[in-house]
């Protein structure tokens, strides 16, 4: 389990990493309003993506979740941060562990971080 526990972390540490740019640069009007929903979402999903510990249910389910809300906001830009916004709704939306196959979970996890890390990178380039 501890091979599945550490790229989750790691997941939700690349959406808590992007916070800090985020919050310094958030461009303005409309898009400073939804990069800040934006941050607000990856606080959220960051909290409830660590707290469930083990359980990959709850992992996906703050998946999904972040996924939702980025499609929402999404909805409300326009240009790059419509873009880059849809992109991480899709990022995140594909990251589903299989719970009845662990060892692949496992091998599946670190890349899905390195996607949400390029993903979130490019939201804080968006957002600045």
């Amino acid at each position: 389990m501890m091979s599945i526990s550490l790229p989750r972390h790691v997941l939700a540490v690349s959406a808590t990493a992007i916070l800090v740019s985020l919050t310094a640069g958030c461009g303005g009007g409309d898009t400073k309003a939804v990069c800040q929903d934006a941050i607000k979402a990856m606080q959220d999903y960051s909290t409830q993506a660590t707290a469930g510990g083990a359980n990959l249910e709850g992992f996906n389910k703050a998946n999904s979740d972040l996924a939702a809300k980025l499609k929402e906001l999404s909805d409300k830009a326009d240009g790059d941060l419509k873009t880059t916004l849809a992109d991480l709704s899709t990022s995140w939306g594909g990251m589903k562990i299989d719970m009845s196959d662990p060892a692949k979970a496992a091998t599946e996890l670190p890349k899905m971080a390195t996607k949400a890390a390029e993903a979130t990178q490019k939201l804080t380039t968006t957002c600045s």
